[in-house]
């Protein structure tokens, strides 16, 4: 119990992920075409997955229940990081209607891990 109470807010941030991403396509409000020039989805995507990894690292370092995971923090979240990426991906264009897997979200994921290890590595 004390490596959930350690994880809750990672737990609750990986939870909101998996909820966005099963979203169908028409749930989110439509964005003027001059904004496709920005991609602010991909903002949002970055956003995301860099809380993600702050909030897991600083889980995984304070927890005392598995050593060896408190001294890995930062290359398991990546994994689990990308792996989550990938997942979402392969969920949205499989099983999410009006939505679809896109191989740019997956590379906001990945540089949101990067920001999130960046962070990371400053405070932890």
């Amino acid at each position: 119990m004390r490596f959930i109470n350690y994880n809750r807010w990672s737990i609750l941030w990986f939870t909101a992920i998996i909820i966005l991403t099963i979203l169908p396509g028409k749930v989110f409000p439509a964005l003027p075409s001059f904004m496709d020039l920005f991609q602010p989805d991909k903002l949002v995507h970055i956003f995301l997955f860099a809380v993600f990894f702050i909030l897991q690292v600083r889980a995984f370092v304070r927890q005392d229940v598995f050593p060896a995971l408190a001294g890995h923090a930062v290359p398991v979240t990546f994994i689990i990081g990308l792996l989550l990426g990938a997942g979402t991906e392969v969920m949205q264009e499989l099983f999410v209607p009006m939505r679809t897997g896109d191989i740019y979200d997956f590379i906001a994921d990945t540089a949101g891990c990067l920001v999130g290890w960046a962070v990371a590595m400053r405070f932890f």
